[in-house]
């Protein structure tokens, strides 16, 4: 049983993560086309007047990024703790770097049995 829970938590994990990286790519190329607007238009010898609507639509859909990335990694959060929950511990599905203060450990202690 807990193999098939390793299995399936591994499957789940590799979801997760592909969601985090595209989120993040999205975030990327966004950020690219908003840069790249108001330089078209400097470029053109626009008004500042044309092309607003799409700058500033632009500029929310990358708000709306951030705030899909922060539930995202609400739901790594959430997913860790059901691992915890389910006995899984001791399995490492992610980065090797992890955010400070989000694992606590006894100090000097690195290994454990299990």
């Amino acid at each position: 049983m807990r193999a098939q829970r390793q299995t399936i938590a591994r499957n789940v994990a590799e979801r997760l993560f592909a969601a985090e990286a595209a989120l993040d790519i999205a975030a990327a190329r966004i950020a690219e086309l908003n840069a790249a607007l108001p330089l078209a238009r400097l470029d053109a010898r626009l008004s500042a007047a044309i092309g607003q609507e799409a700058f500033a639509s632009s500029a929310s859909a990358v708000v709306l990024v951030a705030e899909t990335r922060e539930r995202i990694v609400a739901t790594h959060a959430n997913l860790k703790q059901a691992s915890d929950d389910m006995g899984l511990t001791e399995v490492s599905y992610g980065d090797l770097l992890k955010v400070r203060g989000a694992i606590s450990e006894p100090a000097g202690q690195h290994l454990r049995a299990v």
